[in-house]
């Protein structure tokens, strides 16, 4: 008598079902990958330009200390460090009327270029941004240069003499590293309730109290009452949009910092 066979076990292949579960299963796990890196690298670059305006941040400070420091860019936003040599108080004389007999002191300069943003469509906006000392132009003229004899240096401009815009060309001009800080400087709620103005009459502060958003400062610094100046400084990274473009748009800055300028 012949035994009988096992039936074979084998199978001759998967089923269209289960090449697409199988299919679907991979496909969710690559989706699931791809979300998990792009969340990363967008944190990475969050935190990359929150380090470099917190570097601008200190940068900014001086310079609001110290306003002769601010270069002013020139009509064309083209020229290079020999032919841009202008600083803020040069190319707008109101803010230092008469600088050979009586140059005035540096919180009158930033109290006449800050006091009147009383809100974010009066703003003053600069710009913050690392650049190496040597101009582009001397780098591909054949000449060699050590990397410690081009050393890198932060700099804080207004670009109020091109139509406020920073533009590509100008930063290659000015040999730009990296992706430069537009800054958004505004008069701090901090002044709520201040009596700011002095009285001509009495020398002594006036009755009328500040209020963010609508009061106006006094034109003049002797005319101002505190001996500090409170601003608030709100850096968005600069993607060389026109300025007639980003001044309206209500993108939300990697940054905020209150910056108190003393007398």
């Amino acid at each position: 008598m012949t035994p009988s066979r096992n039936p074979s076990t084998s199978r001759p292949g998967f089923s269209l079902v289960e090449v697409t579960l199988a299919i679907g299963i991979v496909g969710v796990a690559v989706l699931s990958l791809v979300g998990i890196l792009g969340s990363t690298f967008q944190q990475v670059d969050d935190i990359m330009q929150t380090n470099r305006a917190l570097s601008g941040v200190t940068r900014l400070v001086a310079a609001l200390d110290s306003p002769r420091s601010i270069i002013y860019h020139q009509s064309g936003d083209t020229t290079g460090l020999a032919l841009n040599s202008q600083y803020i108080q040069q190319g707008i004389s109101a803010l230092d009327p008469n600088p050979t007999t009586q140059p005035a002191p540096n919180f009158d300069i930033a109290y006449r270029l800050l006091s009147q943003a009383k809100n974010t469509d009066a703003a003053v906006w600069l710009y913050v941004y690392e650049r190496k000392v040597v101009t582009a132009t001397s780098d591909f003229s054949g000449t060699t240069y050590a990397l410690s004899s081009n050393p890198s240096i932060m700099e804080v401009a207004s670009a109020d003499g091109n139509g406020k815009n920073f533009t590509a060309i100008g930063a290659s001009a000015r040999n730009v590293i990296g992706t430069p800080m537009r800054v958004r400087l505004t008069i701090s709620k901090l002044l709520n309730g201040q009596r700011y103005q002095i009285n001509a009459t009495t020398g002594e502060p006036d009755t009328p109290t500040f209020t963010p958003g609508s009061s106006d400062l006094p034109v003049a610094p002797s005319d101002y009452a505190l001996a500090y100046l409170p601003v608030v400084a709100e850096f968005f990274p600069h993607d060389y949009t026109n300025f007639d473009v980003f001044k309206t748009r209500s993108d939300k800055p990697i940054l905020v910092q209150n910056i108190i300028i003393s007398r």
